[in-house]
């Protein structure tokens, strides 16, 4: 995967960063992309959001069902 620091970070780039799953040697080069560029400040924050709302609805999902078994194992006996 190539980052492009030129106009604007790919969509792409932007979700990986946002997982924080580029190396850091990549995730640095992005920042200083970010420092200079307000678009792509706006992008990764959009990104940061969904991915925070994408886990807590997975932990409150994990939550949910966690709280559900007991009843489960107790309406099969």
């Amino acid at each position: 995967m190539a980052i492009s620091l030129g106009p604007h970070l790919d969509a792409e780039t932007v979700e990986k960063y946002s997982l924080e799953q580029l190396s850091a040697r990549k995730a640095a080069e992005i920042e200083g992309h970010l420092l200079i560029c307000e678009p792509c400040r706006e992008a990764v924050a959009a990104s940061d959001a969904y991915v925070a709302a994408m886990r807590e609805a997975a932990a409150n999902i994990r939550k949910t069902e966690q709280n559900a078994m007991p009843h489960r194992r107790l309406a099969a006996r």
